[in-house]
């Protein structure tokens, strides 16, 4: 987070000049997908990195975007998505006692991710939250809510035509994301055979 670095350091002092600055849902957008799609904002503990001005100037230099806008998006990000990680890392998540109750669960948590990183098509991934969930039941298999979430959004990414090869979702932020840890990650995809592709049975 913010303030561990000496270019971290940099950034909090420069923030309050950046406070005013207006975000589009438009540039919030962009600067989240390049976020997720080329640059690692995760360490290798599933982690936030910590933000250096190197770090932002590239996402201002490939987003043509002002150094305000790609900052207060990016602090307001980390800091969103690190509390949303932290709650589902809980494991806290309430269940009923049917499926269309731990259903709408499933999607309360998806709709939440989305608002916080609208970087994947969100009734595309209503819909495969609900093929999902057919699957694990004939699979007899529930992993947590953070392996749920994270395939739900792997799978839309991989199938949405609009999204080339080379701009999926980096597995390792989708992961520090949804608090999903490789292990559970990669185990439910082999255990579920969803390829590389995201498809099933691929």
């Amino acid at each position: 987070m913010p303030g561990s670095t000496d270019d971290s350091i940099v950034l909090q002092n420069h923030l309050g000049a950046y406070r005013n600055a207006s975000v589009s849902n438009i540039s919030k957008a962009q600067v989240l997908n390049y976020f997720f799609r080329f640059e690692s904002f995760a360490n290798d503990s599933n982690e936030y990195r910590d933000l250096s001005p190197m770090f932002i100037g590239t996402v201002v230099k490939d987003t043509n975007l002002p150094d305000s806008v790609v900052l207060r998006t990016a602090l307001g990000f980390i800091s969103e998505a690190s509390n949303f990680s932290q709650l589902l890392s809980l494991g806290l998540v309430s269940w009923g006692s049917d499926e269309k109750s731990k259903l709408r669960q499933a999607r309360f948590y998806l709709r939440r991710a989305h608002k916080i990183a609208p970087v994947f098509n969100y009734s595309r991934a209503i819909v495969n939250l609900g093929i999902l969930r057919k699957i694990l039941k004939k699979h007899f298999y529930w992993p947590r809510i953070t392996t749920q979430l994270a395939l739900t959004i792997f799978v839309t990414d991989r199938n949405d035509p609009t999204i080339a090869k080379q701009e999926y979702i980096l597995q390792k932020n989708l992961r520090a994301f949804c608090a999903c840890s490789a292990y559970a990650f990669h185990m439910a995809r082999k255990k579920l055979n969803i390829g590389k592709t995201g498809c099933y049975g691929s």
